[in-house]
């Protein structure tokens, strides 16, 4: 089956696409056209800039040097935040109209908050209304944010696959999110009527199936002292990176304990309080076992915190 064309024009498109881009990219883009009269030209202007001084022939090569890369850059990035493996993450996706397919999806990061709003439906496919608050996205641009969007979208049914054709997509995009479902949050304060993503091949979503765990085994690969000021309260902490680490739900029971239910994560980052930190004098190497909170951070990414019963192996 012959894929349909792109009804976008070129030039329209490249400006969708060259949002993603930085000023040093663009001027780089300049260079390499020999594109003269662009040293003091603020992003937007480079983009128009570019645009306008190109022949329709060098605007279709640089479609093809640059369209996959940013595209598939920006899934990837979207892919980590829906994983929790971003700074900013998904905090929910609500369904403002079912009928036109309209949703709207919050982000969170350490200190800022993103909102994206997509409707993708039979009637405008070709170039689907959307907008969000980053700077690529408000100036239509194919941000991560919208293709957290793109994807719940497309697992949510509200189109087919084979009815894309305003970007193209990595080859293995299908591969990529074959794991990726729809879910309510299991986070205490959520509507029950707001959405998520989640990854059921990621070990993140292993770990956020549960309040709390225990690490059996792992070994300990960093160690970074740490200190938070609250209210003149000086707090020394220490991040602690463990790896192969051996995990299953925390049991009150030794004998509760399913083989079953255990898994292995290849990295797992765990908050200590100097207390456990001076009473086990762990190093770089050391096998240990402790119980932990399965905690979001928005800044960190998934973590555990309140861990007790922290020991070496």
């Amino acid at each position: 089956m012959t894929k349909m064309k792109r009804k976008v024009d070129n030039r329209a498109y490249m400006n969708y696409l060259l949002q993603s881009l930085n000023v040093p990219d663009l001027k780089e883009i300049c260079r390499e056209y020999k594109i003269r009269g662009y040293s003091r030209l603020k992003k937007a202007e480079l983009i128009e800039f570019i645009i306008d001084s190109l022949a329709e022939e060098e605007i279709e090569e640089l479609l093809k040097q640059k369209e996959l890369k940013i595209i598939g850059d920006a899934i990837d990035v979207a892919i980590k935040k829906i994983n929790g493996e971003e700074r900013e993450t998904v905090e929910s996706i609500k369904i403002v109209n079912e009928k036109n397919h309209e949703i709207e999806i919050s982000f969170k990061g350490f200190n800022w908050e993103n909102t994206v709003f997509l409707a993708i439906n039979q009637n405008n496919i070709d170039n689907p209304l959307r907008d969000c608050d980053c700077r690529i996205g408000a100036n239509m641009g194919f941000c991560s944010h919208f293709w957290v969007g793109f994807i719940f979208s497309l697992k949510q049914g509200y189109f087919e696959l084979s009815d894309w054709t305003l970007t193209k997509l990595p080859k293995d995009f299908e591969q990529e999110i074959k794991s990726i479902k729809i879910a309510t949050p299991a986070t205490a304060g959520e509507k029950k009527s707001d959405l998520t993503l989640v990854d059921k091949d990621s070990p993140n979503y292993k770990l956020l199936q549960h309040d709390r765990v225990t690490i059996y085994e792992g070994e300990i690969s960093k160690i970074v002292e740490k200190e938070s000021d609250f209210q003149g309260n000086i707090t020394t902490y220490y991040l602690v990176t463990v790896k192969d680490a051996k995990i299953g739900p925390q049991v009150k029971k030794t004998s509760d304990k399913k083989e079953e239910d255990l898994f292995s994560i290849d990295k797992i980052l765990l908050r200590l309080s100097s207390n456990a930190y001076d009473n086990t004098n762990i190093d770089d190497g050391d096998k240990i076992t402790c119980n932990g909170g399965v905690n979001q951070d928005r800044f960190l990414g998934v973590m555990l915190k309140r861990v007790t019963k922290f020991k070496k192996l």
